[in-house]
């Protein structure tokens, strides 16, 4: 009996270790530009931290400005930062940054992210406005039901639910026989 408990205690042990792994996946902590900023100036590179280092492979982030695309190169991969180097002669104006990167855990983070620079690197200036069609962000509801811990939790509740059931019945079955093959000796 204290083997079967054992063995059950063991098993609850890893659904709720492996429900924990699972939801804790890396995350965009902050961008350079902010979201939503306006900047004096267009930086020579955009970054973006995250919680974790993140994969080289399938890093990649665009930058869409007024005259188009204006990223230049590959992205780069300094610790828990990517940087993704600018064209110098990007005008000022609305930029929207589209990213996909490899969490260290392997599974895919992206995004996108809008700010306005109102003087170039190549010296031209702009006022605050809508050149390049800024994406719409989820609502505070839609950000929380996205990173949502309950759907792990309910599964690992249900699996000890499951498991205890389970362990009892084999409890309550092995009883019994204990109870009738005493029975049918004595």
């Amino acid at each position: 009996m204290r083997r079967f408990l054992a063995l059950v205690l063991l098993a609850v042990g890893f659904v709720v270790v492996g429900a924990s792994a699972a939801s804790a996946h890396d995350v965009l902590e902050s961008t350079s530009p902010a979201d939503g900023t306006t900047v004096d100036r267009l930086p020579q590179a955009v970054t973006l931290t995250f919680s974790d280092d993140p994969l080289a492979l399938g890093t990649q982030i665009l930058v869409k400005g007024p005259n188009g695309s204006v990223a230049q190169g590959e992205p780069t991969i300094d610790g828990r930062a990517v940087h993704q180097q600018l064209d110098p002669h990007a005008p000022a104006g609305d930029y929207v940054v589209t990213y996909r990167v490899t969490s260290s855990d392997g599974h895919p983070i992206s995004g996108t992210f809008s700010f306005h620079a109102t003087v170039g690197l190549d010296g031209s200036t702009a006022t605050k406005g809508a050149a390049v069609p800024v994406p719409q962000h989820d609502t505070p509801e839609q950000a929380a039901a996205k990173n949502s811990q309950l759907v792990p939790v309910l599964l690992t509740i249900a699996a000890v639910v499951i498991i205890l059931i389970i362990g009892t019945a084999v409890w309550i079955g092995s009883r019994r026989r204990d109870a009738a093959n005493a029975a049918h000796r004595g």
